[in-house]
């Protein structure tokens, strides 16, 4: 019985890391491509003049 809890607590903290993993990297791809869409609008307008 004690060893199934521990099975149970295993796969539930592989199952949570594996979450916050993808959690973490599905924000840090939304952050990035928010930044660089703001760069891009930022810097548009000397594009156009050949700066």
């Amino acid at each position: 019985m004690e060893e199934k809890k521990k099975s149970q607590a295993h796969i539930f903290i592989t199952v949570l890391t594996a979450l916050i993993c993808v959690t973490c990297s599905v924000a840090y791809i939304v952050f990035r491509t928010m930044s660089n869409k703001n760069y891009e609008q930022k810097w548009k307008d000397y594009d156009e003049c050949g700066i």
